[in-house]
C-alpha cells in the first residue's frame, strides 16, 4: 500500500482533508493493534473524535475504491452523531 496506493496524490489529498492519519507498524505499537483487535495487516481503521471505531478495511485496496469507501466512512461516522 506505501508504495502502490498511497503515492496517489488524490488519496493523499482527500485524507489530509477529511482525517488525522496515524500510522502504527505491526511489532513497534502492538499495543494500538491489540487496542483495536487488529490480526492482520495492511488494516485501516476510521475512529470518531471518542475514538470509537466507525470503519475497518483489512487487506489491500485500489486507490479509488479506497476513497470511495473512506467517504462511506465519512457518511456513517456523520450519520452517528
Amino acid at each position: 500500500m506505501e508504495t502502490g496506493v498511497f503515492p496517489n496524490i488524490e488519496l493523499q489529498e482527500y485524507i489530509n482533508q477529511h482525517f488525522v492519519p496515524v500510522k502504527f507498524v505491526s511489532g513497534v505499537d502492538a499495543d494500538q493493534f491489540y487496542r483495536y483487535g487488529v490480526t492482520a495487516v495492511p488494516a485501516f481503521l476510521v475512529l470518531d473524535q471518542q475514538g470509537n471505531e466507525v470503519f475497518r478495511e483489512i487487506g489491500y485496496v485500489e486507490a479509488d475504491l479506497f476513497i470511495e469507501k473512506l467517504e462511506e466512512a465519512r457518511k456513517k461516522s456523520a450519520l452517528e452523531k
